[in-house]
Order: C-alpha cells, then structure tokens, then sequence
C-alpha cells in the first residue's frame, strides 16, 4: 500500500508544482498587461512599477521552487543513483583526506564535542587540523590543549591577517599534501560514517570538484531561533539543494563539504573578496570546469543561533556575502556568457538574487499602506484581478510549499514558524543589500554560539514600526469602508492586519532560550 501512495503523492505533487508555474505566470502577464494600458499619474505609475517588480520577484522565486521540485524527480542524475556500484574503498586504498576546522574565539566546550565526533570519523587515512585564527592569549592556550588531548595539528597563521576564514584556509592549502580537504564549522558534530560513500564518489569522478552535505541543528528543543532557523534550513537543504545537484549547479555551504584539493588549487584557493566565501569559491569552481554534487543524507549536526542578535548577525553575513557575488555575477555574464549553463545561470540567479527579497517585502508591506492613508496607488488593488489571477497563484504556492516538506515528515506549524522568523527579518536583509550593493566594507561576523535571551526593543524598533503602521492602516482602512463601501479598502485591510500578524511573532521568538 505505501508503495502505491508514494507515486501517487509524487504526481500530485508535480502537477500542483507545474499549476503553480503556469498560475503564476499568467498574473505577471495580467498584471503587465494592465500597467501598460492603464493611464496613471506618475506617483501611481512609480508605485505600479514598483509593486509589479517586487510581485514578480516573489514569483520568480516561487517558480524556482517549483522548479527545484520537478528537477529532483529526474533520479538519472541523482545522487543515490550516480553512487550506485561504487564500491567502498579499503583502508590500503583509501586517499589522505585532511579535515579542517577553522575557529576564532569559540568556547572550547563546543570545540571539544566536535574534535570528539571528528575523531571517531570511520577513516584511517585522515588527518585532522584545527585553523585557530584567535588572537587572544586565553584561546590560544585553549587551542594548544586540546590539540595535545585530541591529537591534533594545530595551524596558525604566519602571515600578515587576511580574509577572514577563507584566509586561514588559503594558507593551510599552501604547505597540504592530502588529497581531499573536508571543512567542518567549529560547532559542527560528523556522523561516524561521513567519509565513507563521499571519497569514492570524488574518487570516480576527477572533474568533480566538491560533494555537499545538509546540516541539521541540535539545539532546537532549546531554542525558538533555533527552531525556526532549521526549519528555514530544510527549505533550503530538501527540494532547493537537489534541483541545484540535477543542474550540477549546487553551491559550497562552507561546511559539511569535501572538496578536491587540487581543483581548489587550481583556482587559487577560496574567493577571499566576501564574507561568503563559499558561494563565491563555488561559482570560480563551476567556471574553471569543476563539477558539484549535493548528497541529501544528514550526516552533520550542528548549533543554530540561539537569539535574534546572533540570528541576525548570521543573517546580515549570508546576505551580504551573496550580493557581493551577485555583482561579479552579473559582470560575468554579459562578458563570459558561455562559462556556464543555462540551468547553472538560473540557478546562481536564484540564490544570488534570494536576500533582495527584504525590499520585495517592503515594498509590498507599503503598498496597502500608502493606499489606505492616501489613495496611493489610487489602482491597488482592483478586486477582480486579485480573486481571478492572484488567488489562484497564492493558493496553488501555498499548497506545494506545505506538501512538498510534509512529504519529507515536516510540520506545517514549524514551517510556518521558519516563514514568520524570514519575513520579519526583512529590514536586516535591506540593510546587508544596501551594505553589499554600495561597496561598503562588510567584516566577518562570527555566529555566537552563547545560551540565547531577549534582546532590547531597541533591536526590534523597525519591526514595531511595522506592527504600529499596520494596526492603525486597519483601523482607518475599517473606517474608510464604512463610509465610502469601496471593496479595495476590505482587501488592503486584511493585508494590513496579515502584515502586524506576521511582524508581531517578533515578540515569540525574543523569548530567547525556551
């Protein structure tokens, strides 16, 4: 019987995933059509544009989900099936692999979890290194003893400081001799298998350049942040990942990985000009010819922000880093338009452009606003278009959203709770693009991995600015109605009250620890 169900699922999944697509691009062709035919003032025709770009982004970025679910159906490419009749290597056979763990002032209680489990990886030929890149004397005598208790080689820096992680990295690549190098976050815990089905995977392919692996927090029973941050992961790490490893477009997440030394050698080591140094390391290795893979096995365990200050510190770098790839991106492909694929362009297009998505929201968070208080955009949003073109799409979206990962055992109250945490995040995201986008100077922030706790409303105030604007939109938008029966001011409203839903969860999550 559960055979039975499983296709049965996988097709409705696929056709919700292709209705969705279809839906979603017959309301951009609607919506277009009417801003080209519609005669607005030019504040209206502004606010038009501008509403009609950030609805187009979102729904760029719902097709490309969609996307990523009808590429991860095609098993020919898959990884299961490229990993099938390779077999295990023996220990004679086995190449040197080195396993680094780059760290800068991080508590020596989590480092000693991870050079436990590291340890007890199931592989003879490892080597294990700890990149201690502190520069205060209390870690560095941390660092000398536990690379004498868990017998490790311990690396520093004999350089002048530069690039932050990836700088530390460069340097150890310069004086290595393994083969393989593996890249673990300090928190991160392997599992005793890690090793053992990814080095015969790059030992059968020599173009292969790295094997991504998805990561799992452990400290999700201690933490709301947490929580929703791993739920946010799973999005990523479940249908996303393996539509990027049909397309051979899948990117390095800068841990969990094991990459091929020669081929990081090849291109000069890791992109040392952002603070996301793994995406942008990820698209030298694509276009020198380097092929990626994406193993959807959780085999790593890691810690996730436990407070919105180390949510948003993560959160800030993640955005930053990937805009500054986004510019070089861009550069690249009006001058080597031929470096990639074109499944490999819109796949880097989609994950370059994600962390624009705090302006899409703001802009549609103003929209019902600037209506309600002052008829502008005097058109939004004619009722008919909305219950005949976007109903449909949003509904459609909805539903593979939540049967995608409920498929994969997901509840759909802990996915919301991922969404909620996202979207009242936006003003960060803003604040990294513009950082990133303008050129300014963005240092590497490191995530803490301290016990969480409330953070001032101070932190919070944009999110409470929202909420106040939201509630008093709704009053007045209630207001309004009563006495000019105008349909369109019933539907601002209810996004208005949508909008203070979503930004007042601000409160749950600065709960901190549970």
């Amino acid at each position: 019987m559960k055979n039975k169900q499983e296709p049965q699922s996988s097709i409705v999944l696929e056709t919700l995933g292709v209705l969705a697509i279809l839906a979603a691009m017959t309301y951009l062709i609607v919506r277009g059509v009417l801003l080209e035919r519609a005669k607005y003032s030019v504040v209206d025709g502004i606010f038009a544009i501008l509403i009609l770009l950030a609805e187009a982004f979102i729904l760029f970025h719902g097709i490309g989900y969609a996307v990523a679910i009808l590429w991860s159906k095609k098993k020919a490419r898959s990884l299961s099936v490229i990993s099938q009749g390779i077999p295990p290597l023996a220990e004679q056979n086995q190449p040197s692999v080195a396993i680094l763990i780059p760290a800068r002032h991080e508590p020596k209680e989590v480092l000693e979890k991870t050079f436990i489990t590291v340890d007890n990886i199931e592989y003879k030929n490892k080597r294990v290194y700890f990149l201690d890149d502190s520069i205060k004397e209390e870690y560095h005598k941390e660092a000398e003893e536990l690379a004498r208790e868990y017998h490790l080689t311990l690396f520093r820096r004999t350089k002048p400081w530069h690039g932050a992680k990836a700088g530390i990295i460069n340097d150890f690549l310069e004086q290595m001799t393994e083969k393989y190098v593996v890249i673990f976050d300090a928190d991160s815990n392997p599992m005793p298998d890690f090793l053992g089905p990814l080095v015969p995977i790059m030992e059968a392919n020599v173009k292969l350049g790295f094997v991504q692996t998805p990561q799992f927090y452990t400290n999700i029973e201690d933490s709301r942040i947490a929580r929703a941050a791993v739920l946010q992961q799973a999005v990523f790490y479940e249908y996303i990942c393996d539509g990027k490893g049909i397309v051979d477009s899948m990117f390095c997440c800068g841990t969990n990985v094991i990459l091929r030394a020669s081929a990081l050698k090849a291109i000069g080591g890791m992109d040392e000009r952002t603070v996301t140094e793994d995406f942008a390391t990820s698209l030298k290795l694509h276009t020198h010819g380097f092929s990626s893979l994406y193993y959807n096995h959780v085999c790593v365990f890691g810690m996730g922000p436990e407070d919105l200050i180390g949510y948003f510190t993560q959160q800030f770098r993640w955005t930053a880093g990937t805009l500054q790839v986004l510019r070089s991106l861009v550069a690249q492909f009006f001058t080597k338009p031929f470096s990639l694929s074109p499944g490999q362009w819109f796949q880097y297009f989609l994950s370059g452009t994600y962390y624009l998505v705090g302006f899409a929201y703001f802009i549609l968070i103003l929209g019902p606003l600037l209506y309600i208080f002052f008829r502008v955009p005097s058109f939004f949003i004619r009722p008919e278009v909305y219950f005949l073109f976007f109903l449909p799409y949003m509904l459609l979206s909805t539903s593979v959203f939540y049967f995608s990962l409920q498929k994969r055992n997901y509840k759909p109250r802990d996915l919301m709770l991922g969404q909620l945490l996202g979207a009242s995040s936006c003003f960060v995201y803003m604040k990294a693009a513009l950082a990133a986008l303008l050129g300014f100077k963005i240092s590497f922030g490191v995530t803490s991995k301290a016990k969480g706790g409330s953070v001032s409303l101070r932190v919070i105030w944009p999110q409470l600015a929202v909420m106040a604007a939201t509630f008093i939109a709704l009053v007045w938008a209630v207001n309004r109605f009563v006495y000019e029966h105008e349909p369109a001011l019933l539907i601002n409203g209810f996004w208005t009250f949508y909008q203070f839903l979503i930004f007042s969860s601000i409160f749950y999550f600065n709960q901190g620890s549970k």
